[in-house]
């Protein structure tokens, strides 16, 4: 190999390193009644809310029914709020804010 082409090779390897790869990431963390995710490429937080509200028996069906149905029930989502990348700072400012004016508080002795 010449010296040219070793320093192409190297150009070449180096380009290759620096490009960006897509980031498909997508953060999510699922609690008792909410859901948070966060998705890289859209660039959106995503909250969703769930009740613990629980079926009630019908009277059509028998006790085994119904216990069958309340094995596979879910909780029925209460609301969900999908904010685009100018929201999602906005509320990640404010949480900061808080958590920082809490954080400074001087506690009362």
């Amino acid at each position: 190999m010449t010296e040219e082409e070793i320093i192409e090779n190297e150009e070449d390897l180096f380009d290759m390193a620096n490009e960006e790869k897509e980031d498909n990431v997508v953060i999510k963390r699922e609690l008792k009644f909410a859901t948070f995710e966060y998705d890289e490429t859209e660039k959106t937080i995503t909250i969703e809310t769930r009740s613990t509200d629980v079926p009630q028996q019908n009277i059509h069906e028998t006790d085994e029914q119904y216990a069958e149905r309340l094995d596979s029930h879910e909780a029925p989502t209460n609301g969900r709020i999908k904010l685009n990348k100018v929201y999602s700072f906005a509320l990640l400012r404010f949480v900061i804010r808080i958590a920082q004016r809490n954080w400074f508080r001087k506690l009362k002795k």
